[in-house]
């Protein structure tokens, strides 16, 4: 990555002074790295010795997934059902379920480009949900988890019933 004057706030030198930027650690985050705040420090020194420091956080959360989540229309209801699993924190496994979490369920009619939730299911200690609905008429489902402080949200496929 090329460091400029431009990317570096509090600065006005020419674009061209500043020396390549060097990240550390040089290895990718990973599960095994604690979630929550991280600081970010970026420094970058010109030719001429002058050197300018930028501080950031950021939040570091584990992965979620929702999987095999299916829509099945049947009258007129339609019953969603899935799984949810999380980053295994203990790192014994990949992935394992994630109990009590709420799954939020959202409608979208053909032809509109707005979701609404139409109601929510709670996960059970296998991670998995199931609810029914009145059914919408045409259009699209999905399922919506909307993390924690520790945990990434995640959105399932659009699923057709």
């Amino acid at each position: 990555m090329r460091a400029t004057a431009a990317q570096v706030p509090g600065t006005s030198r020419d674009r061209s002074e500043w020396e390549t930027w060097l990240f550390l650690p040089e290895r990718p985050l990973s599960r095994w790295y604690p979630s929550g705040p991280w600081t970010v420090t970026a420094t970058a020194r010109n030719a001429e010795g002058n050197v300018v420091t930028y501080r950031t956080i950021f939040f570091l959360k584990r992965q979620t997934a929702l999987e095999g989540v299916n829509v099945v229309r049947s009258d007129n209801q339609v019953r969603i059902t899935g799984t949810l699993l999380r980053v295994d924190p203990l790192g014994r496994v990949d992935y394992r379920p994630f109990e009590g979490q709420e799954i939020a369920l959202a409608f979208r009619p053909s032809g509109s480009g707005t979701w609404r939730t139409m109601g929510t299911a709670v996960t059970d200690k296998n991670g998995w949900f199931s609810s029914r609905h009145r059914g919408m008429g045409d259009g699209v489902w999905r399922a919506e988890y909307a993390g924690t402080g520790h945990y990434a949200g995640e959105i399932s496929a659009d699923k057709h019933p």
